[in-house]
């Protein structure tokens, strides 16, 4: 049975103790937590302690942590494979199961050929320390690979044989830009071309790999309350059902809203989603 989740990103604004008090008031169970530097710090793997961030989950009535959002530059920073390196290790330690990034952009002249030579030798080291803490890493379709064609998130899960690294499928990505990515310099959305290919043709090429989803809905590139924008997420839900998946429906919005607007929506959106798994 899949389970349904909130991301802290929806109050990003906001600290985290905010975050997980509105989340848990709307009635969710799990709930997802930002780790992504200046666009939403609500994690720090590098400074929080993981024990007490662990008790912090617990005390707010949660029954866990889905996943923490770490994006990171894997093709063009050694730092970012750093920080997804100490991602993986403190997440043992913190009880989170799944730790999401991004493939990173292109840069200058860079083939997509060359970038997937890097990305392997890095996920292969990533693997290795995924599976030595039993946490997973999750693949986005958030950057200049994974967002460009149909066949780019497929071929980049597939670089490293390991049952450790997956895929967070986000429902919406594919339809609000060719990028999206974050570093200590701060984060940037390239909002190019949108991609030729549906969510629904994305998921069938991945969903057997699918450990998280980030569930989202969008009307153009503005995200809004579930069922009420350009997605098919009734779509998506029946080709994860068919699949047997049984992990989290994370609900994320961008934080763009006021602190009202987004508990309204996240209330909302929480509806939705239990109507839609009813059987």
């Amino acid at each position: 049975m899949m389970k349904i989740g909130c991301n802290t990103v929806a109050f990003r604004k906001n600290s985290l103790e905010f975050a997980l008090d509105k989340i848990s008031a709307a009635g969710y169970e799990y709930v997802e937590v930002e780790a992504n530097l200046s666009w939403c710090p609500h994690a720090d793997p590098w400074t929080d302690d993981p024990i007490k961030f662990k008790e912090k989950i617990a005390n707010s009535g949660f029954k866990g942590v889905s996943a923490i959002g770490s994006h990171r530059e894997l093709i063009t920073s050694e730092q970012g494979v750093k920080d997804i390196l100490q991602s993986l290790k403190w997440s043992k330690d913190a009880g989170v199961p799944i730790v999401l990034t991004g493939e990173g952009r292109l840069s200058g002249t860079m083939t997509r050929e060359d970038a997937l030579i890097i990305l392997k030798d890095r996920l292969a080291e990533i693997a290795e320390v995924a599976e030595q803490n039993r946490v997973y890493l999750a693949l986005e379709d958030h950057g200049s690979i994974s967002l460009a064609s149909l066949d780019g998130l497929p071929t980049i899960v597939s670089l490293v044989k390991s049952d450790w690294i997956g895929v967070n499928f986000d429902t919406a990505n594919i339809h609000r830009g060719d990028y999206v990515g974050t570093d200590r310099g701060g984060y940037e959305w390239k909002l190019g071309q949108i991609a030729g290919h549906s969510e629904v043709e994305l998921l069938r090429r991945v969903v057997n790999s699918v450990k998280h989803l980030h569930i989202k809905d969008v009307v153009g590139r503005d995200a809004v309350t579930l069922g009420k924008g350009d997605i098919d997420l009734l779509g998506c839900i029946k080709i994860l059902k068919d699949a047997n998946f049984d992990g989290v429906l994370s609900y994320e919005t961008e934080g763009m809203q006021s602190p009202e607007e987004s508990q309204a929506m996240i209330v909302a959106s929480k509806q939705f989603l239990i109507d839609a798994l009813k059987p």
